[in-house]
């Protein structure tokens, strides 16, 4: 009895501890997982701040270079100009400067010379609009127009060579007036690196006009041009600093013929022609250089040196003296512009 009842307790002690050893088997495994859930956890929220944070710094860099460098969709100039013109007439030769290097027998018939004594004061105001130019995505962004109008005023000495040798100086009081319609496109491209601004290239193409009026009341040999002809232009603008950006342009002035229109002031336009000769070829250029920035918010300054000449080859017999074969003249307005630039 005693044998067989020591042997009983041992076998229920084993099985004790199977059944507690398999109950917690399994609440060791089921809460084994846990531990490194709650390890994990925390290792996440640095992950999305830092996503978040970068977010934040690119939506600053953006806004930051938009400040710096967006283009304006409207943009008003309103200058002080100061413009001197030149104006030479030499009859059967293709130049002013081939005339003078012929032979002084072969010198002869009406020749004209002018140049600004004192420079036509006047102002220049210039408006370019680009309705689309704050859409960074859109292709038509950089297309826009182009209008101005520039008017200066003056009196000069003017005196007629001739072969009956040279008149008196008379005092002749003129007007020089110039409009412009073109469409533009402008392509933009950042310059810099430390502060990235807006520069761009860009293409013109419209009408222009420039007039040379006399005063009808006094009695002067000094002759006008009118000329309504197209033109064509390319342009650039580099940010060379924060405030500082240089701009320039050149242009081709395609058959501005002058006494354009010919049945205006009753025909005395079409005299532009005929005192020279019977028809007329003409051919001119335009150039441009600049520095313009900004002041204080929507306002900048604008200081620049524009060139305008123009070349007339006559053909056929005029109504001057001398002018059985034609000849040339030239026309050159050489213009500075100070002034005061809005941009919305």
């Amino acid at each position: 009895m005693t044998t067989t009842g020591s042997a009983r307790v041992p076998s229920g002690l084993v099985w004790t501890l199977a059944l507690v050893g398999a109950l917690v088997s399994p609440a060791a495994a089921a809460s084994a997982p846990l531990a490194p859930a709650s390890f994990h956890g925390p290792r996440e929220a640095p992950s999305r701040l830092s996503l978040r944070s970068g977010a934040g710094q690119g939506s600053a860099k953006k806004a930051s270079e938009a400040e710096l460098g967006e283009p304006t969709w409207l943009r008003l100039n309103l200058s002080l100009t100061a413009t001197w013109r030149r104006y030479c007439a030499r009859p059967g030769v293709a130049g002013c400067g081939e005339y003078e290097r012929l032979p002084e027998e072969d010198q002869v018939g009406d020749t004209s010379d002018f140049s600004s004594t004192k420079p036509y004061l006047g102002f220049l105001l210039e408006v370019d609009a680009l309705p689309l130019a704050h859409r960074e995505t859109s292709v038509l962004r950089g297309l826009g127009l182009r209008l101005g109008i520039q008017q200066g005023y003056s009196s000069s000495d003017v005196t007629l060579t001739g072969d009956g040798g040279q008149t008196p100086a008379r005092e002749a009081s003129a007007t020089d007036t110039a409009f412009t319609a073109q469409a533009l496109y402008r392509f933009y491209f950042r310059f810099g690196t430390t502060r990235p601004q807006q520069g761009y290239v860009g293409a013109r193409a419209g009408l222009q006009t420039r007039a040379f009026d006399v005063d009808d009341a006094e009695d002067t040999p000094l002759s006008g041009t009118h000329r309504v002809f197209p033109a064509v232009a390319v342009d650039l603008s580099v940010p060379l600093f924060s405030s500082v950006r240089l701009d320039a342009s050149g242009g081709l002035l395609l058959s501005p013929k002058p006494g354009r229109p010919p049945d205006a002031d009753g025909g005395r336009r079409a005299q532009e022609i005929t005192d020279f000769g019977t028809s007329v070829s003409s051919f001119g250029w335009s150039a441009e250089l600049g520095v313009s920035g900004e002041i204080w918010g929507p306002l900048g300054y604008d200081v620049a040196f524009r060139l305008a000449h123009f070349r007339d080859r006559f053909e056929g017999s005029g109504t001057r003296t001398g002018w059985t074969k034609g000849g040339v003249a030239e026309e050159t307005y050489s213009s500075l512009h100070v002034g005061l630039i809005a941009s919305y």
